[in-house]
């Protein structure tokens, strides 16, 4: 059985890949919420640049899991993010934020 957070995700992946798909339309309605929602929102932004990030440094490694010697613009665009949200991390004490390590 999917997790509720499955199931948002494998819409959201579907969604995604329609042609007509606008970035950002959702992107404006999930910013105009409450502060605690869009804290939420923000972790698994951070979530996913930190996970896009590692699979661009994998993609690039030969001896990583996917070992494909390539990558996409927006792997590329989630390792620098990465990289930025690490600064972030050691100068900034996060309150109401979890971003991850």
């Amino acid at each position: 059985m999917k997790t509720p957070e499955q199931k948002v995700a494998e819409q959201l992946t579907n969604l995604t890949e329609d042609h007509w798909f606008n970035a950002a339309s959702l992107a404006r309605y999930i910013t105009d919420q409450p502060y605690y929602t869009t804290d939420r929102i923000m972790e698994l932004v951070a979530q996913i640049i930190k996970w896009g990030g590692r699979r661009h440094e994998d993609e690039l490694t030969p001896s990583g899991i996917y070992n494909s010697n390539t990558s996409s613009e927006g792997l590329f665009l989630a390792n620098e993010l990465s990289k930025t949200l690490d600064k972030l991390n050691k100068t900034y004490i996060w309150e109401n934020i979890k971003l991850p390590k």
